[in-house]
């Protein structure tokens, strides 16, 4: 394992052209570090309504990673308790299951169509399963500041959707 993340080049958000570009990020809780590829929320309650807009949204996108995962764990019996394994070795059966879980849905749904089941899975899917690396020390760069700013000024400004403010 090579211990980089191989994420996409950076890109502009949808219609904020004028931000420049941003990476792409994992989404993570208070737990995770700061970092460039890695968004947490704002720390606190007391906090101002643009803040809390941006963790609301965060967090709306880290409940779809733990329905993904309750997904994979209803499917998959590995995932119910410790998995004693290295780290390396967690990681290539997370990514087993993930392409074995999209195979499934694929050729479930071909059948369904009354079509042949291909032998490959979509390109996107491959490209999603790349090595991701482990984490570091919790202080935060200026540049995960940076892009932590500019997804909360997007979220709040031409990214917001109408029900954002009655969540928050």
């Amino acid at each position: 394992m090579s211990g980089t993340l191989d994420f996409p080049e950076d890109r502009e958000l949808p219609e904020a052209g004028h931000r420049g570009k941003i990476p792409y990020v994992l989404v993570g809780d208070e737990a995770f570090p700061l970092r460039r590829y890695l968004m947490h929320p704002f720390p606190g309650s007391n906090i101002p309504a643009e803040d809390r807009v941006f963790n609301y949204r965060l967090s709306r996108a880290r409940l779809t990673v733990e329905c993904s995962f309750g997904i994979l764990s209803s499917q998959w019996r590995m995932y119910r308790r410790v998995i004693y394994l290295s780290s390396e070795k967690v990681e290539l059966c997370v990514k087993a299951t993930c392409i074995l879980h999209n195979f499934l849905r694929v050729t479930s749904m071909m059948a369904t169509r009354g079509r042949q089941p291909t032998e490959e899975l979509p390109e996107e899917t491959a490209r999603a399963l790349r090595n991701v690396g482990r984490m570091g020390s919790n202080n935060a760069t200026r540049e995960a500041l940076r892009v932590r700013e500019a997804f909360r000024s997007y979220f709040n400004e031409e990214g917001a959707v109408p029900w954002q403010h009655q969540a928050v």
